[in-house]
């Protein structure tokens, strides 16, 4: 019973034991390169989760700021001037996508082409909005396949993990822990890898849909905003 003990033991310093870096790198070819396919996603995701969190703090800072602009100013002219020298913000970039296809079609333009002139005008915002909503969307699609597919990965591990399980088994001729307990230690570590990797990627994911739902909104507010301010001109 005492050496039984002394196998399981979590500072024994074995397979099983409390350290997690002995436990993988004890493991087998197959378990390794999961794990390593299941780290690199979670890099890959995690890396896009910062870059995306900070997006979209830019662009609220930067938003606000532009609406201060927008709501002071008299007139596009106006708001043109003072965001001459602003750095460039996604609202920013539709205002200005705006501004330039009034500026070729010309306010004072004719009755006539007074349709026309709006028609272009329109163009150009839901042109650059589609752009925008691009922008925001690049790389999201990533968080959505690390949360479907890695705990699918992990799951290959911890099939592998049983199976090497029960080839000890037959190799030492009997049940015991020691026989089942390296093939065991390697599906559990996949498995806890696989989720690792996936529940941090949906999380986000689902949250920065949010977010983009969010902005979307915004920018066909603003647009609206945009065609009525040249209508009362």
């Amino acid at each position: 019973m005492n050496e039984l003990m002394e196998t399981v033991s979590l500072g024994g310093g074995t397979a099983f034991g409390n350290d997690i870096v002995n436990l993988v790198m004890q493991s087998g070819n197959i378990t390794k390169i999961v794990l390593l396919i299941l780290l690199l996603f979670s890099l890959g995701s995690w890396g896009i989760i910062l870059d995306k969190w900070l997006q979209f703090r830019r662009n609220i800072i930067s938003t606000e700021k532009f609406l201060r602009i927008f709501k002071s100013s008299p007139d596009f002219d106006a708001v043109r001037e003072k965001i001459n020298d602003a750095k460039s913000d996604p609202v920013i970039r539709i205002f200005m996508s705006a501004y330039k296809a009034l500026k070729r079609t010309g306010p004072d333009s004719p009755p006539k082409n007074v349709n026309r002139m709006m028609r272009t005008f329109e163009l150009a915002i839901d042109d650059a909005i589609l752009v925008e909503s691009q922008l925001l969307q690049r790389r999201i699609s990533f968080l959505g396949t690390c949360g479907a597919v890695t705990p699918f990965i992990g799951l290959f591990g911890t099939v592998w993990g049983i199976m090497n399980a029960f080839q000890g088994i037959g190799a030492a001729g009997s049940a015991s822990i020691a026989a089942v307990a390296p093939g065991i230690a390697e599906a559990l570590v996949a498995t806890a890898a696989g989720l690792g990797a996936a529940i941090p990627a949906v999380i986000a994911y689902n949250y920065f849909l949010g977010k983009i739902r969010d902005q979307m909104t915004f920018y066909e507010r603003f647009r609206t905003n945009l065609i009525a301010s040249v209508d009362t001109e």
